[in-house]
């Protein structure tokens, strides 16, 4: 049992960056979202559905790092950040098409009615522009973790909540 709980608690810190990351995300798309279509008010429906997103997001990042050819192009750090945002975005579409496909599938207890009803009743502008703010998004995550893994954890910390002007070498 106490390894069950060491591995949560690995996943759970691994995992909250991308998540602390990706909820803020979300609820500004939601926000302007909002604002763009004159519903001024924060419904209780959109909290929930953007803390959900922003879990689906973590869980693909942490899928996607475990995945053998994550690393291909670790070499050069601008490939790596390149080739992490396009698996990203890939896992992150299909967990997007479960999310909703499961629901339909339940309810026509048939695949092909199920995808036909989503392809059917997708606001496709809509979901092509959240799709590229979650490119945008998943590509400054991306470059952010690699800057904190090149720089170093504990060096990022000290830059961003160290005291005075001067900067730790080393």
């Amino acid at each position: 049992m106490k390894k069950f709980g060491t591995l949560i608690a690995k996943e759970i810190r691994e995992a909250l960056p991308a998540m602390i990351f990706f909820l803020w995300l979300f609820h500004m798309i939601a926000l302007t979202k909002a604002v763009i279509l004159g519903d001024y008010s924060l419904t209780a429906l959109r909290a929930p559905v953007a803390t959900v997103g922003a879990l689906i997001v973590a869980k693909a990042i942490l899928v996607v790092e475990a995945l053998p050819f994550a690393g291909i192009f670790s070499r050069k750090l601008w490939m790596h950040v390149l080739w992490k945002t396009l698996l990203f975005n890939v896992v992150v579409l299909v967990f997007r098409f479960i999310e909703e496909i499961i629901p339909l599938i339940r309810n026509h207890r048939d695949l092909s009615m199920a995808i036909t009803q989503l392809y059917d009743e997708t606001a496709w502008p809509l979901f092509w522009v959240f799709q590229l703010w979650l490119f945008c998004g998943l590509f400054l995550y991306c470059v952010a973790a690699e800057i904190v893994r090149v720089v170093g954890a504990d060096r990022i910390k000290a830059m961003l909540f160290r005291s005075g002007g001067s900067m730790p070498h080393g």
